[in-house]
């Protein structure tokens, strides 16, 4: 299958490498032309894509000559407010459905779900706090709405893998809140494994959720984490009454992608 994986950063790449271990023919996409390289230097086909730009068919015939598109692009209001990022992923699909893609993958987040407390799962109801969780749940609709049973969501917990890891930026702070707030957690390697079973058993019309079975609390596990890489330890505050925070179960995701997690747990990935 020939498939566009839009956004080829952090996640994008490697799930883009392994589709392409698997036999299918990858167009990629890259906000810069030093990006592009890169990609180009992997076999790639490569388009230079960002939100917003005029979308000439000419230039974007690769992407849209796709059965179908993985769509990876993390709202960041450093780079764009909610109304330009939602206008430019909306213009961007409108023009996907006039052409030949068939089937669409967002990549979402768990923040749909807002600070609810207790168990979470796909179908808990969405209440977002935050821009991040808004504008992704408003994708989430427009998809639903425009590709429905051809398009598939998958809400991911915080993505660690690699050198990427919370304690790299807790390491040292003091006074950090919510001690024993939950952590939810995805290593990219299960989130790529995911997808390709999505791809794999034409599993589509459906939202799932992704997260770690285990749920350490943040004091225990980034204190761990500082000591296993050699870092300060952060410093909570101590909470006079527990409280409870959510917790992602993605049981039954997983059961439904018929996959085995790589990393079960939070200590695994480190």
């Amino acid at each position: 299958m020939q498939i566009a994986v839009v956004g080829c950063g952090w996640l994008g790449l490697p799930l883009a490498l392994s589709l392409q271990k698997g036999g299918h023919k990858i167009v990629a996409t890259s906000r810069s032309a030093a990006g592009c390289l890169r990609l180009d230097s992997h076999g790639f086909s490569t388009v230079q894509f960002e939100l917003g730009a005029a979308l000439s068919l000419q230039k974007f015939a690769p992407i849209f000559n796709c059965k179908l598109l993985i769509l990876n692009i993390p709202f960041s209001k450093k780079n764009s407010s909610y109304s330009e990022f939602f206008s430019g992923i909306q213009e961007f699909l409108q023009q996907a459905k006039r052409l030949h893609i068939k089937q669409v993958i967002f990549i979402s987040t768990t923040s749909v779900y807002g600070e609810q407390q207790g168990i979470v799962t796909e179908n808990s109801p969405v209440q977002p706090n935050t821009l991040s969780g808004k504008v992704n749940l408003a994708v989430e609709k427009w998809l639903q709405q425009n590709f429905g049973s051809q398009s598939s969501i998958i809400r991911l917990a915080g993505l660690i893998g690699g050198k990427r890891h919370p304690i790299n930026f807790l390491a040292g702070k003091t006074e950090l809140a919510a001690p024993n707030k939950a952590v939810n957690l995805i290593h990219q390697v299960d989130v790529i494994q995911s997808i390709e079973s999505i791809i794999h058993k034409d599993l589509w019309g459906h939202r799932l959720v992704l997260c770690a079975k285990e749920h350490p609390s943040r004091q225990d596990y980034y204190t761990w984490a500082a000591k296993r890489l050699g870092l300060t330890a952060p410093e909570f505050i101590q909470e006079q009454v527990k409280s409870t925070s959510k917790l992602i179960d993605a049981s039954a995701s997983i059961k439904k992608l018929g996959i085995q997690l790589k990393y079960p747990s939070p200590y695994d990935m480190l």
